[in-house]
């Protein structure tokens, strides 16, 4: 894509010098082993890709301040990262394909393709989302406990073609899924949305019929997307079980979502042969300790992971002290108002090292596409990659969209995040060839230097001024 571009500096260093004490520890300096790659986004005034010349001029002996040093340790492994990704849904599907066919191709592509921004591991809703263009679901007649009536075709129309032409782009793409709320039928309130107007029943029906129907309508949903051509890797049970919502929602207790899983969900795929990876959450932690209290069961171990979304690092770690072999996914991201302003894309760093460094193996942006009034069907904007006028096939790229190309490439799918100390929010990880890669930004309206620690060696890169940059450290 001709509007992103790299910065390399590979100047030779002294063979030696005195370091700074770092740590209390003063390494003794060898010849420089590494050379730097640098690509970076401006997220200076807000454009879409905006394009500037940058040449690093280093002096090795420059002074840096002992808060821009960054230690590098890439014999220590972590995850292994699924990639970068974000959230289909039917009000994107439907600005999508309001384009010519061109300009739609552009689009795919420029999301998609590993060339370009790469979203390889993205988040499709079960029935309606909160970006749906209404309520619905795949069982919309009352009582039909034998699915009888079961029917995708309205994802057929807009959803479903916005994901099979990402999967053209991108066939290595991995799927992950969530109901927002069951069918309507299902619950006490009869209600998929104005939970907040019923909290007490927007719940699913305690019955053991009811259970037993939502189960096969879960599997009827993994088959027919699989008959489509789409296959779903892994579902969390329910979206943000503690939330009352105007939108489509389902508030659930652990206890029900414990026993929904394991005798109702996990025994009619295994029935049905179904591989789909089955996952608690996805759980916030604001509202409730959901995560905890899962976690304290003793059959945690039957679910294949646990995924977050608006949730802090802390949180987010306790599951491996609680239940250490447990995967760990980013559900959603921030969602902000609408805005896709240069400051709200300036705090993705901050999130995205939150959920990595904390243990997942992706990252999971909400709205990959919005058409012009980024506004839900219940009456709130929230931001998006894209932004697609189906009046006059405007398409607009966010700071947000940026920040995510340029995050693909640090952290990219067969990934291995490796440790590090820094005092700033950055990402680190190191790929097959053992390139180290660095996601780090600097916010600083002026260039500005970090020293990298290796072992016995240290390196001097410039970072441009107010930037996003993604730093790949390959042998010499």
């Amino acid at each position: 894509m001709d509007k992103w571009f790299h910065i390399k500096t590979n100047k030779l260093m002294n063979f030696y010098k005195i370091l700074i004490v770092f740590l209390f520890i003063t390494p003794i300096a060898t010849a420089q082993k590494h050379r730097v790659n640098i690509t970076y986004v401006s997220l200076e005034k807000g454009e879409a890709s905006p394009i500037k010349n940058y040449e690093t001029k280093i002096d090795s002996n420059v002074k840096v301040r002992q808060n821009d040093f960054i230690v590098l340790v890439p014999n220590i492994e972590f995850q292994t990262i699924e990639g970068i990704g974000g959230a289909f849904n039917e009000n994107g599907g439907e600005a999508l394909f309001s384009l010519p066919k061109n300009k739609r191709h552009e689009v795919l592509k420029n999301l998609f393709n590993p060339n370009h921004a790469n979203l390889v591991f993205n988040r499709t809703p079960i029935g309606a989302s909160d970006f749906a263009l209404d309520a619905y679901s795949y069982s919309m007649i009352p009582e039909d406990y034998e699915m009888k009536h079961f029917s995708i075709k309205r994802d057929k129309k807009h959803l479903l073609p916005y994901i099979k032409a990402a999967l053209k782009e991108n066939d290595a793409m991995l799927l992950q899924a969530s109901p927002w709320s069951p069918p309507a039928w299902m619950k006490y309130s009869n209600a998929m949305d104005k939970n907040n107007a019923n909290p007490e029943q927007s719940r699913l029906k305690d019955s053991p019929k009811i259970y037993k129907a939502y189960a096969s309508y879960l599997v009827k949903y993994i088959e027919a997307y699989k008959n489509e051509g789409v296959n779903i890797d892994r579902f969390c049970i329910q979206n943000e079980p503690d939330t009352y919502a105007p939108f489509p929602g389902c508030n659930m207790s652990m206890s029900q979502m414990h026993d929904l899983s394991l005798n109702y969900i996990m025994p009619a795929f295994k029935n049905k042969n179904l591989n789909t990876g089955i996952w608690a959450g996805t759980f916030r932690t604001i509202n409730r300790g959901d995560h905890y209290k899962i976690l304290n069961t003793e059959t945690i171990n039957k679910f294949d992971g646990i995924g977050f979304q608006y949730a802090n690092e802390p949180f987010i770690r306790d599951v491996s002290l609680l239940a250490p072999y447990m995967k760990i996914i980013n559900t959603e991201t921030k969602c902000y108002n609408g805005d896709n302003s240069t400051e709200q894309a300036k705090e993705r760093i901050d999130e995205i090292a939150n959920y990595i460094n904390a243990g997942s193996t992706n990252y999971c942006y909400w709205n990959i596409i919005l058409n012009e009034t980024s506004k839900s069907a219940w009456g709130w904007k929230q931001n998006s990659l894209m932004v697609i006028n189906r009046k006059n096939a405007e398409i607009q790229y966010t700071p947000d969209y940026n920040a995510m190309y340029i995050a693909s490439k640090a952290i990219a799918k067969g990934d291995k995040r490796i440790a590090h100390i820094s005092k700033h929010p950055i990402v680190t990880t190191k790929n097959n060839a053992n390139d180290i890669k660095i996601l780090i930004q600097n916010n600083e309206t002026s260039n500005k230097v970090v020293k990298l620690i290796i072992e016995d060696e240290e390196l001097n890169v410039e970072l441009p001024k107010n930037a996003l940059c993604q730093l790949t450290l390959s042998r010499k």
